[in-house]
């Protein structure tokens, strides 16, 4: 949560909801039911912090229809699974808006693979910004590239 100095709390960032552990022995039946009690589990834990901040701010943030189809999820889950590389494309005129660090956690640290962030529309930046975003996000372990 963070303060913009006028009261109104926000989310710092949307944590990924988790695909549980399976194996080949689990049925798709069971691995169906696993992922929607899980997905139910993070939806519950983020409706609470959405009623938590519009209750404490009166800011009434929250998520988008989209990020609440657990079908979305699942589309994210099987393609990291999948994935030798996953690169997380961020916006240069705003980077820190559409890093996500739960992501890399969950790509590099929980799936055992590569991420790399391209930073793209980086030709709005001069060079001395692109060297303070490149020394940044060195510094915080992101292997990153500038396009």
């Amino acid at each position: 949560e963070e303060d913009d100095g006028e009261g109104a709390a926000r989310f710092e960032e949307l944590s990924l909801p988790r695909r549980p552990e399976w194996n080949d022995d689990t049925t798709p039946a069971e691995l169906d039911r696993m992922e929607k009690e899980s997905f139910l589990d993070w939806r519950r834990s983020i409706a609470a912090r959405e009623e938590e901040l519009f209750s404490s701010s009166g800011n009434s943030a929250s998520v988008t229809p989209f990020e609440k189809n657990i079908e979305v999820w699942r589309q994210l889950w099987r393609v990291c699974e999948r994935s030798d590389l996953v690169i997380q494309i961020v916006d240069g005129r705003d980077i820190l808006f559409y890093l996500n660090e739960d992501l890399r956690r969950y790509v590099v640290e929980e799936l055992g693979k590569w991420m790399v962030v391209l930073v793209n529309k980086s030709d709005y930046l001069t060079e001395g910004q692109r060297r303070v975003w490149s020394d940044y996000l060195t510094e915080r372990g992101w292997v990153h590239f500038f396009y």
